[in-house]
Protein backbone atom coordinates (compact mmCIF):
# COMPACT_ATOMS: atom_id res chain seq x y z
CA UNK A 1 0.00 0.00 0.00
CA UNK A 2 1.62 3.75 -0.82
CA UNK A 3 1.64 6.48 1.56
CA UNK A 4 -1.07 8.05 -0.27
CA UNK A 5 -3.54 4.99 0.04
CA UNK A 6 -2.51 4.98 3.59
CA UNK A 7 -3.45 8.74 4.06
CA UNK A 8 -6.40 8.60 2.78
CA UNK A 9 -7.46 5.06 4.66
CA UNK A 10 -6.37 7.15 7.65
CA UNK A 11 -8.45 9.90 6.73
CA UNK A 12 -11.73 8.07 6.10
CA UNK A 13 -10.97 5.57 9.23
CA UNK A 14 -11.03 9.03 11.18
CA UNK A 15 -14.11 10.10 9.23
CA UNK A 16 -16.44 6.83 9.47
CA UNK A 17 -15.44 4.63 11.76
CA UNK A 18 -18.09 2.45 11.84
CA UNK A 19 -17.11 1.15 8.17
CA UNK A 20 -14.41 -0.47 9.94
CA UNK A 21 -13.47 -3.27 12.51
CA UNK A 22 -11.54 -3.02 15.33
CA UNK A 23 -9.42 -6.09 13.92
CA UNK A 24 -8.73 -3.44 10.86
CA UNK A 25 -7.96 -0.21 12.84
CA UNK A 26 -5.37 -2.32 14.81
CA UNK A 27 -4.01 -3.91 11.93
CA UNK A 28 -3.91 -0.31 9.97
CA UNK A 29 -2.28 1.25 13.31
CA UNK A 30 0.56 -1.12 13.61
CA UNK A 31 2.34 -0.08 10.62
CA UNK A 32 4.79 2.09 11.63
CA UNK A 33 4.32 4.68 8.11
CA UNK A 34 0.31 4.94 9.35
CA UNK A 35 1.56 5.73 12.53
CA UNK A 36 3.54 8.23 11.97
CA UNK A 37 1.27 9.54 9.48
CA UNK A 38 -1.78 9.58 12.40
CA UNK A 39 0.75 11.32 14.70
CA UNK A 40 1.42 14.01 12.41
CA UNK A 41 -1.88 14.51 11.40
CA UNK A 42 -2.54 14.90 15.71
CA UNK A 43 -0.12 17.39 15.96
CA UNK A 44 -0.81 19.47 12.89
CA UNK A 45 -4.34 19.30 14.15
CA UNK A 46 -3.27 20.57 17.84
CA UNK A 47 -0.93 23.00 16.40
CA UNK A 48 -3.71 25.19 14.51
CA UNK A 49 -6.06 24.61 17.42
CA UNK A 50 -4.74 24.30 20.77
CA UNK A 51 -4.29 26.87 23.07
CA UNK A 52 -1.66 27.03 25.74
CA UNK A 53 -4.23 27.10 28.79
CA UNK A 54 -3.20 26.47 32.11
CA UNK A 55 -4.33 24.46 34.63
CA UNK A 56 -6.22 26.79 36.47
CA UNK A 57 -7.78 28.23 33.35
CA UNK A 58 -8.62 24.71 32.20
CA UNK A 59 -11.26 24.57 35.39
CA UNK A 60 -12.31 27.34 35.27
CA UNK A 61 -13.30 27.18 31.59
CA UNK A 62 -17.26 26.65 31.21
CA UNK A 63 -18.93 23.62 29.34
CA UNK A 64 -20.15 25.77 26.57
CA UNK A 65 -16.61 27.12 26.05
CA UNK A 66 -15.33 22.78 26.43
CA UNK A 67 -18.03 22.17 23.39
CA UNK A 68 -16.50 25.08 21.47
CA UNK A 69 -12.95 23.87 21.41
CA UNK A 70 -14.44 20.31 20.77
CA UNK A 71 -16.56 21.78 17.84
CA UNK A 72 -13.21 23.94 16.54
CA UNK A 73 -10.82 20.60 16.80
CA UNK A 74 -13.66 18.28 15.08
CA UNK A 75 -14.00 20.98 11.92
CA UNK A 76 -10.00 21.45 12.26
CA UNK A 77 -9.97 17.29 11.50
CA UNK A 78 -12.33 17.98 9.18
CA UNK A 79 -9.97 20.45 7.25
CA UNK A 80 -7.31 18.48 7.49
CA UNK A 81 -8.73 16.14 5.81
CA UNK A 82 -9.76 17.47 3.12
CA UNK A 83 -6.72 19.28 2.41
CA UNK A 84 -4.98 15.84 2.35
CA UNK A 85 -7.45 14.51 -0.05
CA UNK A 86 -6.82 17.52 -1.91
CA UNK A 87 -2.98 16.99 -2.02
CA UNK A 88 -3.28 12.75 -2.93
CA UNK A 89 -5.47 13.74 -5.78
CA UNK A 90 -2.72 16.24 -7.08
CA UNK A 91 -0.18 14.34 -6.69
CA UNK A 92 -2.25 11.53 -8.48
CA UNK A 93 -2.87 13.75 -11.13
CA UNK A 94 0.34 14.95 -11.68
CA UNK A 95 1.70 11.33 -11.25
CA UNK A 96 -0.76 10.48 -13.97
CA UNK A 97 0.59 12.54 -16.63
CA UNK A 98 4.04 10.40 -16.34
CA UNK A 99 3.95 7.56 -18.50
CA UNK A 100 4.53 4.20 -17.17
CA UNK A 101 5.84 1.10 -19.02
CA UNK A 102 3.02 -0.07 -19.79
CA UNK A 103 1.39 2.69 -21.00
CA UNK A 104 4.44 3.62 -23.33
CA UNK A 105 4.06 -0.10 -24.25
CA UNK A 106 0.48 0.50 -24.99
CA UNK A 107 1.85 3.84 -26.95
CA UNK A 108 3.68 1.81 -29.42
CA UNK A 109 1.22 -0.69 -29.49
CA UNK A 110 -1.60 1.72 -30.99
CA UNK A 111 0.99 3.05 -33.52
CA UNK A 112 1.02 -0.09 -35.98
CA UNK A 113 -2.56 0.28 -35.79
CA UNK A 114 -2.87 3.62 -36.66
CA UNK A 115 -0.43 2.76 -39.53
CA UNK A 116 -2.61 -0.51 -40.44
CA UNK A 117 -5.53 2.14 -40.55
CA UNK A 118 -3.42 4.50 -43.24
CA UNK A 119 -2.70 1.11 -45.00
CA UNK A 120 -6.40 -0.02 -44.96
CA UNK A 121 -7.30 3.66 -46.24
CA UNK A 122 -5.17 3.54 -49.14
CA UNK A 123 -6.16 -0.12 -50.45
CA UNK A 124 -9.80 1.24 -49.90
CA UNK A 125 -8.81 3.37 -52.74
CA UNK A 126 -7.08 0.95 -54.80
CA UNK A 127 -9.17 -0.56 -57.45
CA UNK A 128 -10.53 -3.93 -56.32
CA UNK A 129 -11.83 -5.25 -59.85
CA UNK A 130 -9.46 -5.48 -63.13
CA UNK A 131 -11.34 -5.74 -66.63
CA UNK A 132 -10.23 -7.40 -69.52
CA UNK A 133 -11.38 -6.10 -72.28
CA UNK A 134 -9.95 -7.93 -75.61
CA UNK A 135 -6.92 -9.22 -74.01
CA UNK A 136 -5.35 -12.15 -75.20
CA UNK A 137 -5.70 -15.28 -72.86
CA UNK A 138 -2.36 -16.07 -72.14
CA UNK A 139 -1.43 -12.04 -71.27
CA UNK A 140 -4.68 -12.70 -68.86
CA UNK A 141 -2.87 -15.84 -67.48
CA UNK A 142 -0.10 -14.15 -67.04
CA UNK A 143 -1.31 -11.62 -64.91
CA UNK A 144 -3.64 -14.09 -63.04
CA UNK A 145 -0.56 -16.41 -62.14
CA UNK A 146 1.36 -13.29 -61.20
CA UNK A 147 -0.91 -11.89 -58.96
CA UNK A 148 -1.79 -15.27 -57.09
CA UNK A 149 1.79 -16.22 -56.91
CA UNK A 150 1.86 -18.98 -59.65
CA UNK A 151 3.89 -19.77 -62.81
CA UNK A 152 2.48 -19.54 -66.19
CA UNK A 153 2.29 -22.07 -68.39
CA UNK A 154 0.92 -21.67 -72.12
CA UNK A 155 0.60 -25.24 -73.36
CA UNK A 156 -1.96 -23.90 -75.85
CA UNK A 157 -0.62 -22.10 -79.25
CA UNK A 158 -3.95 -20.36 -80.06
CA UNK A 159 -3.87 -18.64 -76.53
CA UNK A 160 -2.44 -15.69 -78.09
CA UNK A 161 -5.12 -15.70 -80.79
CA UNK A 162 -8.47 -16.35 -78.09
CA UNK A 163 -8.97 -12.48 -76.93
CA UNK A 164 -11.29 -12.15 -74.10
CA UNK A 165 -13.83 -9.53 -72.10
CA UNK A 166 -13.61 -10.66 -68.68
CA UNK A 167 -14.28 -8.69 -64.81
CA UNK A 168 -12.13 -9.92 -62.22
CA UNK A 169 -12.92 -9.53 -58.77
CA UNK A 170 -9.13 -9.36 -57.06
CA UNK A 171 -10.79 -10.53 -54.09
CA UNK A 172 -11.90 -13.91 -55.30
CA UNK A 173 -9.70 -17.23 -55.24
CA UNK A 174 -8.16 -18.46 -57.92
CA UNK A 175 -9.88 -21.37 -58.35
CA UNK A 176 -13.21 -19.13 -58.78
CA UNK A 177 -11.92 -17.05 -61.11
CA UNK A 178 -10.48 -20.36 -63.13
CA UNK A 179 -13.75 -21.89 -62.93
CA UNK A 180 -15.55 -18.62 -64.20
CA UNK A 181 -12.86 -18.82 -67.19
CA UNK A 182 -12.93 -22.04 -68.12
CA UNK A 183 -16.94 -21.24 -68.82
CA UNK A 184 -15.82 -19.70 -72.10
CA UNK A 185 -15.19 -21.63 -75.36
CA UNK A 186 -11.72 -22.98 -76.12
CA UNK A 187 -10.06 -22.53 -72.58
CA UNK A 188 -9.53 -24.81 -70.36
CA UNK A 189 -7.32 -23.63 -67.55
CA UNK A 190 -5.81 -26.09 -64.74
CA UNK A 191 -3.96 -25.24 -61.78
CA UNK A 192 -1.05 -27.99 -60.47
CA UNK A 193 0.53 -27.60 -57.86
CA UNK A 194 2.32 -23.96 -58.45
CA UNK A 195 1.62 -23.50 -61.84
CA UNK A 196 -0.94 -22.18 -63.72
CA UNK A 197 -1.69 -23.95 -67.07
CA UNK A 198 -3.35 -23.28 -70.26
CA UNK A 199 -3.81 -26.63 -71.53
CA UNK A 200 -4.92 -27.04 -75.26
Amino acid sequence: MTQEEKLQRLLEMQEHPERYTEEEIRQLMTDEECRQLYEQMVRATDAIFSEKVTAKETTAIAPQRRWIQVAAAFIGVLMLSGIAYAAIHIISNVGGNMKSPTQEARVSIQQPQRQNQATEEITDSIPQTRIFENVPLDEMVSELASYYNKVADVQNAQAHDLRLYYKWELKDKIEDVMDDLNHFDHVNLVLEDDKLIVKP
